[in-house]
């Protein structure tokens, strides 16, 4: 028979595993096992890569709602009513990670503010704070970081903001924890921006500091927890990463994901190369998938007859399914295998495509012979009609004058 003690020490058991279990799997859908995110502030795609990163990730369900300077007041505003959830409940159940990326918060209600606030603090809502530090911008082009530290949400942040001052001039950045966010081949050999100078930021009691800046010291990446949410501070946006960086850093794609991962306390992949090498499959699928469609619509202007490529992407667009399938269930081995069959594919669909696209310039090169053939000897017979054999003119004869 058991006794109480036995009992409590098997609810403790229970306790301990069922908390496991959550740091585990974390915040996700549980449909479809997606981290959902809701982006607020810089989304364009035009001077940063990480959205576009994030989108392709089938672990990732982007929202974005454009504000800051890539649109005005009113027309943030205007996203805002859109996009945004009507209510608290609507909020918790419908996003796992909000991600708020240098813009005012007066492009918010009031409401909206204390929603984020409790999403994180009562139902570990992730929160992760990008470019939201102070720097001597203070119109809607910019964060209006004292405003921010004015409302409740500034209670969630991991660190305390600095105003008025700057960290001294660095590009890159030292590891002080090595955890999974930032134990990344050559992050320290990285510029991480092209501005140089952010706000200073003070890491608050219990929070970990990840990262400091190289020449002053000062924290740069923080995270810390707030009720049951985790929270992110990266002071940089992903638009001052340096295009260098975007495009030559071999890990950059895990660095962006790694973040929503964090803070949505979803476990980050051990095996490094797997999961990078199966990441960049998926941001490749979506180059590949765009060359292709531009390849078929350049052709279908000629009046090519698509079908079989449209066909053969139609199959790689089920075998995709299939490898999200796999990756979403963490099967990360078969999810590579079966993308690299996918990537293999465009291969082939390219060689069809250009298959196509000669028979179709061919008319076109035809067409062009012809014309150009029977406009020269058009021109041709009309030089020796008129020019040469001048038989369209009277001979010029000798004439007497008459006095």
């Amino acid at each position: 028979m058991k006794t109480s003690g036995d009992i409590l020490i098997t609810l403790f058991c229970l306790t301990m595993l069922s908390a496991a279990a959550g740091e585990v799997h974390g915040r996700t859908d549980p449909a479809t096992n997606r981290i959902r995110c809701m982006m607020i502030g810089e989304t364009k795609a035009e001077h940063q890569t990480a959205t576009a990163i994030m989108i392709a990730d089938p672990k990732i369900d982007l929202t974005l709602i454009p504000a800051g300077d890539v649109a005005d007041v009113k027309t943030s505003k205007k996203f805002v009513r859109i996009y945004m959830p009507r209510t608290k409940d609507q909020l918790t159940e419908q996003y796992d990670v909000i991600e708020l990326f240098d813009f005012v918060p007066y492009v918010l209600e009031t409401q909206h503010i204390h929603w984020m606030r409790d999403a994180v603090m009562q139902n570990g809502v992730g929160l992760a704070l990008v470019e939201m530090g102070w720097y001597g911008v203070t119109d809607w082009t910019g964060n209006d970081a004292a405003a921010w530290m004015a409302s409740v949400i500034y209670e969630a942040y991991p660190c305390d903001l600095v105003i008025g001052k700057q960290n001294v001039d660095s590009v890159y950045m030292d590891i002080k924890q090595r955890t999974p966010l930032v134990d990344l081949p050559d992050f320290e050999k990285t510029s991480m921006t092209t501005v140089a100078h952010h706000g200073i930021q003070i890491a608050r009691p219990g929070s970990v500091v990840h990262t400091v800046w190289r020449t002053g010291k000062e924290d740069a990446i923080v995270s810390g927890t707030y009720g049951l949410g985790a929270t992110l501070m990266i002071p940089m946006g992903w638009d001052n990463v340096p295009s260098a960086t975007r495009v030559n850093w071999f890990y950059f794609v895990d660095f962006v994901l790694n973040h929503a991962y964090f803070v949505a306390q979803v476990r980050i992949p051990e095996d490094l190369q797997m999961i990078h090498r199966l990441r960049e499959s998926f941001v490749r699928y979506y180059d590949e998938r765009a060359m292709a469609d531009s390849l078929l619509e350049f052709v279908d202007k000629f009046g090519a007859n698509t079908r079989p490529v449209e066909t053969m992407l139609l199959g790689l667009e089920k075998e995709k399914k299939e490898a999200e399938y796999l990756y979403l269930r963490d099967e990360y081995e078969r999810a590579s295998d079966a993308m690299e069959g996918v990537l293999d594919g465009f291969r082939r669909i390219s060689e069809e495509a250009v298959k196509i696209r000669e028979r179709a310039l061919l008319w076109v090169y035809i067409t062009e012979y012809l014309a150009v053939t029977g406009t020269s000897i058009l021109a041709g017979s009309l030089v020796w009609t008129l020019m040469v054999r001048r038989r369209l003119y009277r001979e010029v004869s000798v004439t007497r004058a008459h006095y």
